[in-house]
């Protein structure tokens, strides 16, 4: 089998990017620095005797066409693609430069969409067996932080959904996988408000789901509950909620 792991360098990609060697699968890793990518290939062959091919592109905002025909040029149509890469911004409050923004709705969302449109026929006619996003539990409600960055990941989430809704009559399942706080440097040494789940068990868990239509899933699976509760509650107790 043959994997491509968009933001396959750091984090839940790496951890991602082992799981799947671990199963012998052929991985195409694209990420945006070829210092951290070209360490985590050398690691990968070494120790599971895979071929990884690397691909540096940045995410914010690349030609999507050009993208896949890269990625098919050097491995052909994966059996599987995961769109896990993920950028976050600690003064999303509402007072970003335009700059930023772009940025974090080229990464969270739009490079995202248009990538997985550019594989579209492929997903139509059976060739990828599964496409999986990551999006996150920031977007159960409208907060005053994480501003962008939960409305790109709501977007992400709401097209994995049309996708899957689209894609229901062929064999591609399309998989979105709801992410509580992650112990990954997108914490920034802050401490979360509630426990962190490690990169490696969402990892387990993707590959462990692979080829099931499970559609949306929460990790851990009492975010489901929490978000429940968040979205029912008025908005005279919503506005006092700082999480």
């Amino acid at each position: 089998m043959k994997s491509l792991v968009i933001g396959g360098s750091a984090g839940l990609g790496r951890q991602l990017a082992g799981r799947l060697a671990e199963r012998g699968d052929e991985l195409v890793l694209v990420a945006s620095d070829t210092r951290d990518l070209e360490p985590v290939a050398a690691d990968l062959r070494a120790r599971h005797g895979i071929s990884v091919t690397t691909i540096v592109q940045d995410l914010g905002g690349p030609d999507a066409a050009t993208l896949k025909m890269r990625i098919v040029e050097a491995a052909g149509v994966p059996d599987y693609v995961f769109y896990v890469a993920g950028l976050g911004h600690l003064d999303d409050t509402g007072n970003l430069p335009q700059t930023d923004i772009d940025r974090l709705i080229d990464v969270n969302f739009r490079s995202a969409l248009s990538l997985l449109n550019a594989f579209f026929p492929d997903m139509e006619q059976g060739a990828i067996r599964t496409v999986v996003c990551v999006g996150s539990v920031a977007s159960a409600r409208g907060r005053g932080s994480n501003m962008v960055y939960a409305a790109a990941k709501c977007g992400l989430t709401f097209y994995a959904e049309a996708l899957r809704h689209r894609l229901a009559a062929s064999s591609c399942c399309v998989q979105t996988y709801l992410v509580g706080f992650m112990d990954t440097t997108m914490l920034d040494g802050r401490a979360p408000k509630l426990p962190p789940v490690a990169p490696e068990e969402i990892a387990r868990r993707i590959v462990r789901n692979l080829d099931r239509d499970i559609g949306a899933v929460y990790v851990p699976a009492w975010w489901l509950l929490a978000t429940t509760i968040l979205r029912l509650l008025p908005w005279w107790i919503f506005k006092r909620v700082n999480l």
